[in-house]
C-alpha cells in the first residue's frame, strides 16, 4: 500500500511539473461559447491563391498541438523561435503552405462536464480539414505533439472510413513527436485527481493506459497500410520521436507508448532524444536536433513524392492517388 502512495504521489509530482510548464492563461482556457472547438488558420501567408482551381503546385502542412496546448506548444520561451511561423516557405523548389490545427480545452477553468470530449474534437477535425482536402493540395502532411498524434491517426482513419483509400492517401505522412499511442501513467492520474475535484476531462481520459480505442487505433493503422498498397495508394507514411528526459521521477509518455507502440508501422526508425515532453515541440532555432530531424524526414518525404509523381504522370488524373480507386471530382 504505502509503496502504491509513493508511486502516486511521484506521478502527481511529475504532473505538477507538466502542468506548470503550460501558459496558465492558455491552460484556464476561454468560455465554452468563445471560440470554436476546432480551428484550422493559416501560420503563415497562404502561397495558393484562392484564384487557383486547385493548389496541385502546392504542398501542405499541418501542426497540432497536444491536450491543454495553443499556439504557444510550438515556440521556443527561450529563443522565441516559432516553429510555424519559421518553416520553410519552399521545399525541393514546391511552395508550402503551413497551418495551425488549434483544438480548444481547458485545464482548470471550466466546471465540470464542460470540456470537449474526444469524439467532438474528431468529428471537428475531420470538418475543417475537408475544405483543405478539397483544394487538391499535393500533399497534406502534419506535424503534431502528444495528443495531437491520436488526433491524426484518427483523423486519418475517419477519412479512410467516410471517404475511402484516394482520401486518405491525400495525406502523405504524419510526424508525431511524444505522442501517447498506448496512453499515459500521467493521464491516469492527472484523471483521478480531477474526478475528485469533480471535474469530468474527456480528451485527458481519452489518454488513460490500458485504453481499448487507443489499441484498436493502432490496428486500425497497421491494416489500412496495406489496404492501400492493395490498391494501389500512395502510402501515409508514419514517423515518430519520443521523450528521454524525465519531469520529476517520471516520463510524461514512456517509451513503450510513444515509440515501442508504433514501431511496426513507422516509415522511418523511432527516435529518441534527451529532452523532456514539452521541450519536444519547442525547437530552439533551425539547428536544433528536432528541428533537423523532422526538416530530413520531410525532405525525404519531397523525394518520395516526386518519384510518385513522375511514376503515375500518365495516368487518368482520378487515379494518380490510387490505381484501382478514383479520387471523386
Amino acid at each position: 500500500m504505502g509503496h502504491r502512495l509513493l508511486s502516486f504521489a511521484g506521478r502527481a509530482f511529475a504532473l505538477s511539473l507538466w502542468l506548470a510548464s503550460i501558459d496558465p492563461i492558455a491552460a484556464a482556457g476561454p468560455a465554452p461559447s468563445a471560440a470554436p472547438l476546432v480551428t484550422l488558420t493559416p501560420a503563415q501567408a497562404i502561397q495558393c491563391s484562392p484564384g487557383l482551381p486547385t493548389c496541385e503546385g502546392h504542398d501542405a502542412v499541418v501542426f497540432v498541438h497536444g491536450i491543454y496546448g495553443d499556439d504557444d506548444t510550438f515556440v521556443n520561451g527561450t529563443t522565441n523561435f516559432d516553429w510555424p511561423v519559421q518553416f520553410p516557405r519552399e521545399i525541393s523548389g514546391r511552395p508550402v503552405d503551413v497551418f495551425r490545427l488549434n483544438h480548444m480545452n481547458a485545464m482548470l477553468a471550466w466546471s465540470a462536464g464542460s470540456n470537449p470530449s474526444f469524439l467532438g474534437v474528431a468529428k471537428q477535425i475531420h470538418a475543417v480539414m475537408t475544405p483543405l482536402r478539397e483544394r487538391r493540395y499535393r500533399s497534406i502532411g502534419f506535424i503534431a505533439h502528444s495528443l495531437g498524434g491520436n488526433l491524426v491517426s484518427t483523423y486519418i482513419h475517419y477519412v479512410k472510413t467516410a471517404k475511402g483509400h484516394p482520401q486518405r492517401a491525400q495525406h502523405a505522412y504524419a510526424i508525431t513527436l511524444a505522442t501517447p499511442a498506448l496512453g499515459s501513467q500521467m493521464a491516469d492520474t492527472g484523471s483521478l485527481l480531477k474526478s475528485m475535484l469533480g471535474m469530468s476531462d474527456p480528451l485527458l481520459d481519452s489518454l488513460k493506459t490500458q485504453n481499448l480505442y487507443l489499441e484498436m487505433l493502432l490496428a486500425f493503422r497497421e491494416a489500412e497500410g496495406p489496404k492501400g498498397e492493395e490498391l494501389g495508394c500512395r502510402a501515409v507514411n508514419l514517423h515518430a520521436a519520443y521523450e528521454k528526459k524525465h519531469m520529476g521521477p517520471f516520463l510524461i509518455v514512456a517509451e513503450r507508448s510513444a515509440a515501442d507502440a508504433v514501431a511496426a508501422s513507422v516509415a522511418s526508425p523511432v527516435v529518441g532524444f534527451d529532452l523532456d515532453h514539452s521541450q519536444m515541440a519547442k525547437p530552439a532555432g533551425r539547428d536544433d536536433q528536432v528541428y533537423q530531424w523532422v526538416a530530413k524526414v520531410i525532405e525525404r518525404e519531397f523525394a518520395r513524392l516526386a518519384s510518385w509523381d513522375a511514376a503515375v504522370a500518365s495516368r487518368d488524373p482520378s487515379y494518380r492517388l490510387c490505381r484501382k480507386a478514383p479520387l471523386p471530382d
